[in-house]
């Protein structure tokens, strides 16, 4: 796992800082205890797992994704900070 801190410039949202790292914007939230949008100069924790990523399909659950993939929910809700999946959600699976 690649961990490290990121400075924010003007030109920089939260989804845009999530897609250059490859991390889900919920994660970067967590980890940062984001209560709104980004701004030039915060400082922002990172945490890329070694992951592969997932496209959550119309009927995706955490529960059908983590039996898909073979990891446990709690990890997979843990990893993408999030505490269920929608329709497109792309979804970090852990390297077993």
């Amino acid at each position: 796992m690649e961990k490290f801190f990121y400075r924010v410039n003007g030109s920089d949202s939260l989804l845009s800082v999530a897609e250059q790292f490859g991390v889900p914007p919920a994660v970067i939230v967590k980890h940062n205890n984001l209560k709104g949008e980004i701004s030039d100069g915060d400082i922002l924790y990172i945490e890329k797992p070694c992951c592969r990523t997932y496209k959550a399909d119309v009927f995706d659950t955490i529960e059908s994704v983590a039996a898909r993939f073979g990891v446990s929910e709690e990890r997979l809700k843990e990893i993408n900070g999030v505490d269920y999946v929608f329709y497109g959600l792309d979804l970090l699976i852990p390297d077993l």
